[in-house]
């Protein structure tokens, strides 16, 4: 499976010395760095100098919505942007199929969390804004050739990026995610009705997509979510950003924007993209967790899966205005085979790790030790909380289900069926829930580890 994933991509390379006339001297994959893409760093020989290049290609198929968030359209909306003058990587080439960006390399890197002088983090940190504000300036209309939906109307710039999200994750999945179907009826319940001029997004806005090189910024990078919206869209996904890459101060941070862009921030408006923005992860990860496999980065995949369904939660109770009382979760309760969870654990921590010197085989290792982590939660707590899950939603229901599977079913039917009165029952149930689900992967969560909303105000 593994070199059957690989092998489509080789005639890339060979392609690329013929189109960017070099010869290809160093190749490196890689890994988690790539957001879970297929991606390399390539140096060519060109008329006896080097030309550095990154290729960016494309997620694999269980990711639904690239369908329409194509490689392509990313590549054109990078290229407008670069005519523009916005910091962005310079496209060289672009490969059909499979679908592979070449873009120029970018000095500096983007491990936000590694930076160590705090006046570094503040100069990149204007810079960014302030690239930010240039990014929201330019004309929309230029984007309609790279295949940008231009929303007109307040409901349309609302909703442009939702319809994308939900009707490819409804496409996609075999068992719909409760509160997933909630989220998205409650967002087009509440629709900002006030009038904005819209401007591309970044979708994903943010330190670790962005690039910094000697305490400057240099780049931001990774479009594949551009579109047309409310600029508030990006400051919500500033702020999920600063769940596991902190910016500090963060209400300072966006007041900042404000007075750069010349714009207030509408706090209504920002809760509500809030509450959009923590639930396109899981819609857009909600097919790929049906279809996990061994060469998928499954743990990463699961830690966010879980982690932003409880963020989801949170921001719609911060929209509605609902208090959130702690989930009281049971105590482990070992069984035959929690001993032998815990020798694999140690096995692929102390033993097996230490030994790889490959960055890409040391990153599957820790995939596969988080998962191992994840597993062993789940051996000892596992059927206490689906006993939790069951009386849960039996309470809502009026009967409790048979099985977790099947009552999730009819808690999907019941929030489509449901009027608004309910929404705060729903709410705290969602976000027991995702307490649940999140405390299985705890240790394993990665960079979200004890992450948590930072205050709008």
């Amino acid at each position: 499976m593994a070199d059957e994933q690989l092998a489509k991509w080789e005639p890339i390379f060979p392609w690329m010395e013929r189109t960017l006339g070099g010869r290809i001297v160093r190749r490196e994959r890689q890994g988690r760095e790539s957001g879970g893409r297929f991606a390399w760093f390539v140096d060519l020989e060109v008329d006896g100098r080097t030309q550095k290049t990154y290729v960016r290609g494309t997620r694999d198929e269980s990711f639904s919505y690239t369908k329409v968030y194509s490689t392509r359209r990313e590549a054109k909306i990078l290229e407008v942007l670069h005519g523009q003058g916005v910091r962005v990587p310079r496209v060289l080439a672009f490969h059909e199929d499979p679908e592979a960006i070449v873009l120029a390399c970018v000095p500096g890197r983007d491990d936000w969390n590694r930076i160590e002088d705090p006046a570094d983090r503040e100069r990149i940190l204007e810079d960014f804004l302030q690239e930010l504000v240039k990014l929201h300036s330019v004309d929309v209309s230029l984007f309609e050739q790279a295949g940008v939906r231009i929303p007109k109307t307040p409901e349309e710039i609302a909703l442009n990026d939702l319809d994308v999200w939900q009707s490819t994750y409804e496409s996609a999945v075999r068992e719909p995610i409760p509160l997933l179907t909630f989220a998205c009826a409650w967002l087009r319940r509440n629709v900002p009705r006030k009038s904005v001029r819209p401007v591309l997004c970044q979708g994903d806005t943010g330190p670790g997509n962005l690039m910094f090189h000697e305490g400057r910024l240099s780049a931001l990078v990774d479009f594949e979510l551009a579109h047309v919206s409310d600029p508030m869209t990006d400051i919500a996904c500033i702020r999920s950003r600063d769940l596991y890459t902190p910016l500090g101060r963060f209400p300072e941070r966006i007041a900042r924007y404000a007075e750069l862009a010349g714009r207030e921030i509408d706090f209504d408006t920002l809760s509500f993209y809030s509450v959009k923005t923590q639930a396109l992860v899981p819609l857009s990860l909600a097919p790929v967790m049906e279809n996990l496999n061994a060469r998928t980065e499954h743990a990463e995949w699961i830690a966010q899966h879980v982690f932003y369904l409880r963020t989801t939660a949170e921001a719609l109770a911060e929209a509605i205005g609902v208090e959130l009382e702690p989930v009281e979760l049971p105590a482990p309760r070992p069984t035959r085979f929690s001993h032998l969870h815990d020798i694999l654990v140690e096995n692929l921590e102390e033993e097996q790790a230490p030994a790889i010197k490959d960055a890409f085989l040391a990153n599957r290792m820790w995939f596969a030790s988080r998962l191992a982590r994840h597993l062993r939660h789940a051996d000892r707590l596992g059927p206490a909380f689906e006993e939790q899950e069951l009386d849960d939603m039996g309470e809502l229901l009026g009967r409790r289900p048979t099985s977790v599977v099947e009552g999730h079913r009819q808690m999907h039917a019941l929030v489509l069926g449901a009027s608004p009165d309910r929404d705060p029952a729903f709410v705290r149930y969602f976000y027991r829930h995702a307490r649940r689900e999140e405390a299985l992967m705890e240790t394993a969560l990665g960079l979200c580890e004890g992450a948590r909303l930072s205050p709008l105000r």
